[in-house]
């Protein structure tokens, strides 16, 4: 059973995002560290990038990611086109891409929605960041 893993870099981060208490409700903002990752994955498609991983660190098993989120996955790998249809049945090269579009994408979120976000409201700030991004288009 493949593991999915980030760069050791920014596992801190990560556990940040997933503890990250919405505004002071109790609520979290990303649940989980699978949420997590699949925002930072989400970023790293819309660039596109791949960014390898340098030093990782585990921090679920792939038997976390639901059905909708392996067809995500599948869709983007997909995009970058046909010689990418053989890798649709092989979970170990589409987790391996869906590390490196997350690499990419917390790399994207840390540099350019929260470069100075204290930790405590790290989800806060990637809230205001986004609404302020959207009220722009």
């Amino acid at each position: 059973m493949p593991r999915v893993r980030i760069e050791s870099a920014f596992h801190d981060f990560y556990k940040a995002l997933a503890a990250d208490d919405e505004i002071g409700t109790g609520r979290k903002t990303f649940g989980t560290m699978k949420d997590v990752f699949m925002l930072a994955f989400a970023f790293g498609a819309a660039k596109p990038l791949r960014t390898p991983l340098a030093k990782s660190t585990d921090i679920f098993a792939d038997t976390v990611l639901r059905p909708n989120d392996w067809d995500v996955i599948k869709a983007v790998v997909l995009a970058e086109g046909e010689s990418q249809l053989e890798l649709m049945g092989n979970d170990e090269e589409l987790i391996n891409a869906a590390q490196e579009y997350a690499n990419t994408g917390v790399r994207i979120l840390k540099a350019e929605y929260l470069p100075s976000a204290p930790e405590e409201s790290l989800a806060s700030a990637l809230l205001e960041a986004c609404a302020t991004a959207k009220a722009g288009r």
